[in-house]
């Protein structure tokens, strides 16, 4: 079956970068026939509907960035969507080039566009080489290095791009300066989501994305939550607040754990946050990016579970039948 898949678009961007590495990764070889279709978006919100109704089959978002942190789009979008699941995720090493029209000089850019959580990452470099430009923003850095390479010659006068080199190489612009990043190394990273419910086998390296409502009448909820994830010794890898929208100091909070569905410590984790937060919203188990196993102490592994479990039914052998309390 032709796979439909959705990115943030145009081409070139980031977003379809870390697409185009995870379809490499796959192994299967793919003929001219059926290869995947590739669509873009100019929004998460706009893929996750296309999703959602069954347009295309799956989308690749980012959701977080080692600089800037939670991509705020995409975990609202993921926290109020149902029938979706994270099944992969990707990484992809993040660098940014100034580029503008052909005959363009540096000391003629007095404004420049991209997409915010690039323009953040650049702030320090533009103040210190353009201080005077107006920053504007994007739908994506792509989308800056498009609009610009599609603007009239007056229009494109002054103006330039924050963007991927790649994308300035497409679109037929000048790079002006290069590694213009204030954080050399910097990496986002990218969420395959699908809508079939489906989430992989565990691996041993695996992370589980959550979106848990705290009880807002309670003093303590926060560590209540917190306390619970820790009784089962399961690590937290992000954790971030994210406002419900229904009222001021109304927060959820989006979660990546390390570990599966399948490990005994995650399901009764998440059978005790189920039991004491009014929402708890399971977004999926996949494997880490980075293949790196958790780290498990003896009291929380799968056998001290197991072993736990059998003793108490073993004792539940000593209960005497009879009516129940209250009968």
């Amino acid at each position: 079956m032709l796979m439909r898949y959705g990115f943030l678009g145009p081409e070139t961007t980031f977003t379809h970068q870390a697409l185009l590495q995870a379809l490499a990764q796959t192994p299967r070889t793919r003929t001219a026939e059926d290869a995947p279709e590739l669509r873009p978006f100019p929004s998460v919100a706009a893929a996750t509907t296309a999703l959602v109704e069954g347009e295309i089959d799956a989308i690749m978002a980012p959701i977080e960035n080692s600089v800037e942190g939670g991509v705020s789009g995409t975990l609202d979008v993921l926290a109020a969507t149902k029938r979706i699941t994270i099944v992969a995720e990707q990484v992809v090493p993040i660098t940014f080039v100034l580029a503008a029209r052909p005959g363009t000089a540096l000391a003629d850019v007095r404004a420049v566009a991209s997409h915010p959580h690039a323009q953040a990452q650049v702030q320090g470099w533009i103040r210190a080489h353009l201080p005077n430009a107006a920053v504007e923003p994007a739908s994506s850095t792509a989308a800056a290095a498009q609009s610009l390479a599609e603007a009239s010659e007056e229009e494109a006068h002054g103006r330039a791009a924050v963007c991927s080199p790649l994308a300035a190489e497409h679109f037929g612009l000048d790079i002006l300066a290069r590694g213009i990043e204030d954080n050399r190394g910097a990496q986002t990273r990218f969420v395959l989501v699908t809508r079939n419910h489906r989430i992989p086998p565990r691996t041993g390296a695996d992370k589980t994305t959550l979106v848990v409502h705290l009880a807002h009448n309670r003093a303590g909820a926060l560590l209540e939550m917190l306390e619970l994830f820790n009784a089962n010794g399961v690590n937290l890898s992000r954790i971030e607040s994210r406002p419900i929208g229904d009222a001021l100091g109304r927060y959820s909070f989006s979660l990546d754990v390390e570990g599966h569905l399948e490990d005994r410590r995650v399901a009764a984790a998440l059978r005790s946050l189920h039991r004491v937060c009014p929402v708890v919203h399971y977004l999926g188990s996949y494997p880490r990016a980075d293949g790196v196993r958790s780290t498990v102490a003896e009291a929380t592994d799968d056998a001290a579970y197991d072993d736990a479990r059998a003793w108490v039914d073993a004792l539940s052998e000593m209960i005497t039948p009879g009516e129940s309390a209250g009968e």
